[in-house]
């Protein structure tokens, strides 16, 4: 399931102009998409015991909302480079795939969740901790790494451990749901901030 980052917006006239309107606009579904994970996290840990069914559903949907969140950084990052940006896009999307491939194919075993889901969590965080270490200077640098070592941690543990029960791979994915929905909330607030602090470069710096 994959990190967020702070934002800053160059001191070039363009980008000054058109960060605080996307700004604007992408908190609103930062935030959603970071309740929307809490939620799920919060349903998984409070249904220790549900349905395959259910929780294929539920792990689906929390995909797909971080796979939007990843977009919605990707296209409004612009203190990130271009290769940054592509890798939240591309990280992105694949949890979409993964996310609807749960959703409508909500039947598969256990072992098949842990495996798509071990997989992604592994990538997604090798990502994390590329684009964080190696790609180049951003805000929220740090964070991302953090979030990209303990989504690799998450998935090597679904992935290795072949007799997982589904009440335990669901304890595992709710706890890591909650941890990455609270880091979304924080980005959205982050965002929201860049969004009011105007249209001069000095103050959208500062935020």
């Amino acid at each position: 399931m994959p990190g967020p980052a702070g934002y800053q917006v160059a001191e070039g006239a363009d980008q000054a102009q058109f960060g605080p309107d996307l700004a604007r606009s992408a908190w609103p579904a930062l935030l959603a998409a970071g309740i929307g994970c809490l939620v799920v996290g919060v349903l998984l840990l409070a249904w220790p015991k549900a349905t395959l069914i259910v929780a294929a559903v539920l792990i689906g949907v929390s995909l797909v909302l971080a796979g939007l969140e990843r977009l919605i950084h990707g296209f409004t990052a612009h203190d990130a480079s271009g290769g940054r940006r592509v890798g939240s896009v591309v990280v992105g999307l694949l949890a979409i795939v993964v996310g609807l491939y749960l959703i409508r194919h909500y039947h598969i075993t256990v072992a098949a969740i842990a495996i798509v889901v071990g997989l992604f969590w592994v990538i997604r965080g090798i990502t994390d901790i590329s684009l964080g270490l190696f790609g180049g200077p951003a805000s929220g640098r740090g964070i991302a790494v953090v979030v990209g070592v303990l989504s690799v941690a998450a998935g090597l543990i679904v992935l290795f451990w072949p007799t997982i029960s589904l009440t335990i791979l669901v304890a595992v994915i709710g706890i890591w749901l909650i941890i990455y929905g609270v880091f979304m909330m924080i980005l959205a607030f982050r965002v929201r901030r860049l969004g009011s602090a105007g249209s001069g470069p000095d103050s959208l710096a500062a935020a």
